[in-house]
């Protein structure tokens, strides 16, 4: 086990617990298996809830590249374990007494030899 692990590991945990709303994060699965004869795809989404932080991304953090009603996620590990976020995963959240998706479209791994926390930049759609 790593510094890393050994000293921040236990950290996101209650912290989002106290600080954070509750999050839906939605695995998409992998691989789907299209079947032509049927028209059917075959795979479903896994839904985990978690607890996170959304707030906007900042002007100086974009560099251009999102846009301004992009938001930034961060979720710790202790729901999704060794499980590293992709592009292909969303999440629902509320808002406005709404529920809201958002695509996940980039994602920073802080880690040692295990992941600790996730910051991600996801797109509502």
């Amino acid at each position: 086990m790593s510094q890393i692990d050994t000293v921040f590991q236990s950290i996101p945990a209650p912290l989002l617990k106290d600080w954070g709303q509750t999050i839906t994060y939605i695995k998409s699965s992998t691989p789907r298996n299209y079947n032509p004869t049927t028209g059917v795809v075959n795979g479903a989404d896994v839904s985990v809830t978690v607890k996170g932080v959304i707030t906007r991304v900042s002007p100086r953090e974009s560099e251009g590249l999102y846009q301004t009603t992009d938001l930034k996620v961060i979720i710790g590990t202790a729901e999704l374990g060794t499980y590293y976020p992709t592009e292909a995963d969303s999440i629902q959240y509320l808002q406005a007494g709404a529920t809201r998706e958002a695509k996940i479209i980039a994602i920073t791994t802080s880690r040692g030899d295990n992941p600790v926390l996730h910051t991600l930049i996801a797109r509502p759609q």
